[in-house]
């Protein structure tokens, strides 16, 4: 009986130290599957995702009043600067003469952009809250993040920087264009306005030069 006992305990010893042994084979195999599934850090693309990230954070951070004006020249203000910073990383980094000209021409443009959005919110204040408007720009912002994601883990940026700065400003563009799109909607300031119906043109404009580019993928 004894024996039998002192089989059982062994066996049960066993089995565990078994079960162990998978739990820990099973935790090193994800570890390795997971360690290889992330790429690895490239330049090209960290230096220009970078900025865009910490845009989008910024704007998820905000508080919304629920005022289309006011709300929407806050969001406008760090959606600009997010471009500047990636305008900034392709006159630095890239190689392109056409894309570097290009984004030292929007860069200069877009201190004018940020400067009058800073004088527009010292003038005003929130008022009017409206939930429609919150709740769209609130998906939008959604669709931006997710956007950015996806272009980040897939294969549409490379190693060449131009590349991928042209790929990213034409999703910034378009995500200019939604924005100002939305608040044309609901907003009722003047200048604001004008600088959102502007910004819808000239973004256009710039996407179609960008297509045009050779840097720019087909």
């Amino acid at each position: 009986m004894k024996t039998l006992q002192s089989n059982l305990t062994v066996w049960a010893l066993a089995a565990l130290l078994s079960s162990g042994s998978m739990i820990a084979c099973a935790q090193a195999t994800t570890g390795a599957a997971t360690a290889s599934a992330q790429p690895a850090s490239d330049p090209a693309k960290t230096t220009l995702l970078q900025p865009l990230q910490q845009m989008i954070a910024k704007m998820k951070k905000l508080q919304a009043t629920g005022d289309p004006d006011f709300d929407y020249a806050f969001q406008a203000k760090i959606h600009t600067q997010g471009a500047q910073d990636l305008l900034k990383q392709e006159i630095q980094n890239g190689k392109d003469t056409a894309l570097k000209q290009m984004a030292k021409t929007m860069l200069a443009a877009s201190d004018a952009d940020v400067a009058m959005l800073n004088g527009t919110l010292t003038e005003i204040k929130p008022t009017r809250p409206n939930q429609a408007f919150v709740q769209q720009q609130s998906r939008n912002v959604e669709a931006m993040s997710l956007k950015l994601q996806q272009t980040g883990a897939s294969d549409k940026l490379t190693s060449d920087i131009d590349k991928n700065f042209s790929t990213l400003l034409l999703d910034q563009r378009q995500d200019a264009i939604d924005m100002a799109t939305l608040y044309l909607q609901y907003g009722k300031n003047s200048t604001l306005k004008n600088f959102a119906q502007q910004l819808v043109d000239k973004s256009k404009q710039q996407m179609s030069a960008l297509k045009a580019t050779p840097a720019t993928p087909k």
